[in-house]
């Protein structure tokens, strides 16, 4: 190892901020298989789980890296910098899933979206396990979401709520990622400077682009080690995440409200 950089110091971490849908709370890949086989696909769960990078994929294939608004509607999807129809359509598609039974399937899961309706309603696996262990550590956490007002109640029937300060939601605050501003108003109501934050996502287009704008470290989430860029910090599983910021930074513990203010 080379000895300077053994010697350069880690930088600090003092909070971490997650990403909703995709990362404390999953898609519903249960009933993609249980959907797919009445249009008559069999399919499985791994199967259906490993297409969903391919949704990725697509999604930040059409996605640009401008700043947005979040979409008009009564009920817009969890993330709208981008085409959904396209993470949807990419995820189809990987499973065989072709026309005229795409355009069928699509319409599933735009209704399955409508409330009381959830589709993002499954905690991710190690989710839970995460957030413990950072409450344990004494690290502090919040949620930024790309939702349409219901992450916090998504977040909350998964009983991945706990341990976490607060829930910024796109909607409610009227500006979604990658936009740099909706990060700014998690950071300033913590009091954490950009540089001492590290964000937590499965989207390069989105959450990694909008994070590494507002100044903040990134972690991506990428189930099978065939999504991330090979400089990129990321983790299989959410559980393995306070290990890796173990490693790689300094933690920072503070009570609440205690940290140098954001500037």
């Amino acid at each position: 190892m080379d000895e300077q950089a053994f010697m350069t110091p880690k930088p600090e971490l003092h909070a971490v901020v997650f990403d909703a849908g995709g990362t404390l709370v999953r898609i519903d890949f249960e009933w993609i298989v249980t959907m797919l086989a009445e249009l008559g696909i069999a399919t499985t769960f791994e199967q259906v789980r490993h297409a969903e990078v391919h949704g990725r994929r697509r999604y930040d294939a059409a996605a640009g890296n401008k700043p947005n608004t979040p979409a008009l509607g009564l009920h817009p999807p969890l993330g709208s910098v981008a085409p959904t129809r396209s993470y949807f359509s990419g995820l189809l598609e990987a499973v065989g899933c072709r026309h005229p039974l795409l355009e069928e399937a699509l319409e599933r899961f735009q209704q399955k979206q409508v409330p009381p309706s959830l589709l993002w309603s499954r905690p991710m696996e190690g989710a839970r396990q995460c957030l413990d262990a950072l409450s344990a550590m004494g690290m502090r956490a919040c949620c930024v979401s790309n939702s349409d007002g219901r992450a916090e109640h998504h977040l909350e029937t998964t009983g991945n709520r706990a341990g976490l300060e607060f829930v910024i939601d796109s909607q409610i605050e009227g500006v979604e990622k990658p936009d740099p501003r909706i990060f700014h108003i998690a950071l300033d109501r913590m009091g954490v400077k950009p540089e001492h934050a590290v964000y937590v996502g499965d989207l390069k287009s989105v959450d990694a682009a909008g994070a590494r704008g507002a100044g903040m470290k990134f972690v991506l989430i990428d189930p099978y080690g065939d999504y991330a860029d090979p400089d990129q910090l990321s983790v299989r599983r959410l559980d393995e995440l306070p290990a890796l910021l173990a490693e790689r930074f300094t933690l920072v513990t503070a009570r609440r409200g205690s940290s140098a203010a954001h500037s």
